[in-house]
């Protein structure tokens, strides 16, 4: 068994709460094959802790390509050991049209392009995430690594005619997670009920209650098991976002036998295939005909089918397994 520091950080506690799930997931995942010691990174005053930490392992393990994993990583490699990143999603975006993303900013340019360079490996969340990477920093050692669902948890129940979106509610994400158009598409459908699952960071829910049908519920945060039991018995899963690097909560709707509903764009049709519908970005009204047409298909067999066969925990064990000892090696 490999001395092994598991290192993960998020810029601010939206983006803390949002991925610390997978991260909960990707440690219990190295458990298995390492001895895993956690380290959450939370701010400036963390760098001698993680610098004292650091040189007394094999690896470091790191997601997001930040000042804090650019540190790691050639701390790491100065004392003899390695460096594996996670990245693909906020931390190597930036788009002005919609104010998202790090490299909004200059620095955030800067310490990306160092993470990723100074990893042994970098793994993207899907080929989109790897495209991008490779745009950014074009010499590092980058391949595509997808995120994995618990095929056994997320499983379909007897359906009912419901159309799921999980997302943290706030302003941004009523822009990137197309929230504003989810909910007005509730109007157009309102014999089906929606249901909008996330954290209430802001005023949003307000702005966005506005415009949805009575049909629409906001359930604010769930529960695991409450989740689970949504998407077993809802028809749609729909992801109506600019861009997604992964999209793990439509990869859980579909191994939950959710027909998904999204938009071409970012990683999503890597996830999708074809056992969905897509939507134009930001359209309400062809978001709402394509929800009708998955209500009306046999799709979410299909659906759950491709989650098994190329995005199950399995796969993703596999898949890091081998880099590890590669990396090691």
């Amino acid at each position: 068994m490999y001395r092994f520091a598991y290192k993960s950080t998020v810029g601010n506690q939206t983006q803390f709460r949002k991925h610390f799930d997978k991260r909960k997931i990707e440690v219990e995942l190295l458990g298995m094959f390492c001895n895993v010691t956690p380290f959450y990174f939370s701010g400036t005053p963390n760098y001698p802790s993680l610098a004292a930490k650091v040189p007394k392992s094999d690896l470091v393990f790191c997601w997001f390509a930040l000042g804090f994993a650019a540190m790691a990583n050639t701390l790491a490699r100065l004392t003899g050991g390695a460096a594996i990143l996670v990245s693909g999603g906020w931390d190597v975006t930036g788009l002005s049209e919609i104010g998202y993303g790090r490299l909004l900013k200059g620095r955030g340019l800067i310490t990306a392009r160092l993470a990723l360079a100074t990893a042994n490996r970098v793994l993207a969340f899907s080929s989109w995430s790897e495209r991008t990477i490779r745009g950014l920093a074009p010499h590092c050692d980058v391949e595509s690594v997808p995120l994995g669902v618990d095929v056994n948890k997320f499983h379909p129940k007897s359906k009912e005619d419901i159309v799921v979106c999980v997302a943290n509610i706030n302003r941004e994400n009523m822009v990137r997670k197309g929230l504003a158009t989810f909910a007005e598409a509730s109007n157009l459908v309102p014999e089906v009920r929606f249901y909008l699952v996330g954290r209430q960071i802001d005023d949003a829910k307000d702005k966005l209650a506005e415009i949805a049908g009575p049909n629409m519920t906001f359930t604010g945060w769930l529960p695991e098991p409450e989740l689970v039991g949504l998407l077993s018995r809802a028809k749609v899963y729909a992801q109506p976002s600019y861009i997604e690097g992964f999209g793990l909560a439509l990869a859980e709707g579909m191994a939950s036998g959710c027909v998904p509903v999204v938009v071409k764009s970012g990683a999503m049709p890597e996830v999708v295939g074809d056992t969905g519908f897509y939507a134009p970005y930001g359209d309400s009204r062809a978001l709402a005909e394509a929800i009708r047409d998955a209500l009306e298909s046999a799709k979410g067999s299909t659906a759950r089918e491709r989650i098994t066969a190329h995005f199950s925990l399995e796969r993703r064990l596999e898949a890091v397994r081998s880099i590890v000892e590669q990396v090691l090696a």
